[in-house]
């Protein structure tokens, strides 16, 4: 009977030890599959966060658009005599200058940089623009084509060519910045 029982208690402990194993594999294998699932969250919280940088790129590169087409219609205004203040033009004064829009879309070679604040409310954030209006320079037309065709009178046309550059912030400093020529007949 001894070695029966020998038999039995090393059998005992063979299961034992097959099941402490079996426990140490199971928490092995637990903790490789909660690394996985923290991979993936941590993948997904990338992705859903540069997914709305774009947006916000985007939102940004609209803005900067738009501030160009403000600064062209700021310019067409001035030119013809017109008031500028129903436009979003920060009172139409320049930073760091002590002359205004006007005088910088008047005189060569003058550049005048103002802020715009855009889409305050539209999209729950606050987009500034910073905007530079540089005039380049004047030439005569020939009026040989319609669109240089010339103006009453038959005197030529001329053409005024600008710079505009605007640089947008966004409410989490998202930037984009656009450069534009811009061409006044007049």
């Amino acid at each position: 009977m001894s070695q029966k029982l020998k038999k039995l208690t090393i059998l005992n402990a063979k299961i034992m030890n097959d099941k402490g194993v079996a426990l140490i594999i199971a928490l092995l294998m637990s903790v490789a599959i909660m690394a996985m699932v923290a991979g993936v969250l941590y993948f997904l919280n990338q992705s859903t966060s540069m997914s709305g940088a774009g947006k916000r790129y985007a939102t940004a590169a609209e803005a900067a658009d738009g501030a160009v087409n403000v600064m062209k219609d700021s310019i067409n205004l001035i030119m013809w005599g017109e008031s500028i203040l129903a436009l979003p033009i920060q009172t139409g004064n320049c930073s760091a200058q002590t002359y205004d829009l006007a005088y910088a879309v008047l005189n060569n070679n003058a550049a005048c940089t103002t802020t715009i604040n855009l889409l305050s409310t539209a999209l729950g954030g606050n987009y500034t623009a910073t905007v530079t209006v540089t005039r380049l320079y004047s030439i005569t037309l020939p009026g040989g084509r319609l669109e240089f065709a010339r103006s009453a009178g038959g005197v030529s046309s001329t053409a005024i060519f600008y710079r505009i550059t605007t640089s947008v912030t966004g409410p989490d400093n998202s930037v984009a910045e656009n450069s534009a020529l811009y061409r006044f007949t007049g």
